[in-house]
């Protein structure tokens, strides 16, 4: 509606991308998801698999305030950094 990219758009077409192996064509979609992935993949396995897991770094952090609030300043950040002329040339150059 506005003409401008929000964090989340090309999610879609870059979780296509990933399902057919093509990463840099899915990075070129959304760059923040092709990085989020791997994120949270690791915390989730760390989650699951470790029997330590109440005691470790990521279960403190993953859980605080300040956490989110620093989420939401990445994507914030992501979605402004999206819709400028700098991001569109690396993209382009890809």
């Amino acid at each position: 509606m506005t003409g401008y990219e929000c964090a989340g758009c090309g999610v879609q077409r870059a979780f296509h991308s990933l399902l057919h192996f093509r990463v840099l064509e899915a990075f070129k979609f959304n760059p923040l998801f092709v990085i989020a992935i791997p994120i949270i993949v690791f915390l989730l396995l760390n989650k699951y698999f470790n029997p330590n897991y109440e005691k470790t770094i990521f279960s403190k952090l993953f859980f605080r305030k300040s956490f989110f609030i620093v989420l939401l300043i990445i994507v914030l950040l992501f979605s402004l950094f999206r819709n400028t002329v700098f991001y569109n040339g690396i993209i382009e150059n890809l």
